[in-house]
């Protein structure tokens, strides 16, 4: 398991991604004054049958759902039962 869809309780809500923290695509150059309100997050409620990836991009969420973490590919879409991992 790893950060990005770890268990807190019954739920998974993993670490935030940022853009920030991508490898940086050759030949991009980012404009000076440029800054990226995008975030991401696995989220899954004990209620949820799919697991979903949140994106706030500063103007709104939108979700999408997935079977796997892109990570480390974890199937997430099992029954959130008696996990107590952080």
């Amino acid at each position: 398991m790893c950060n990005y869809c770890r268990f807190i309780g019954k739920e998974i809500h993993g670490k935030a991604i940022k853009p920030n923290e991508f490898k940086k695509t050759a030949g991009y150059i980012e404009p000076k004054n440029y800054r990226d309100y995008l975030d991401l997050f696995i989220l899954k409620n004990e209620n949820d049958d799919k697991a979903g990836l949140m994106i706030d991009n500063g103007n709104g969420y939108r979700f999408i759902d997935i079977d796997y973490c892109p990570f480390c590919g974890r199937k997430l879409n099992e029954k959130l039962e008696n996990k107590d991992e952080i």
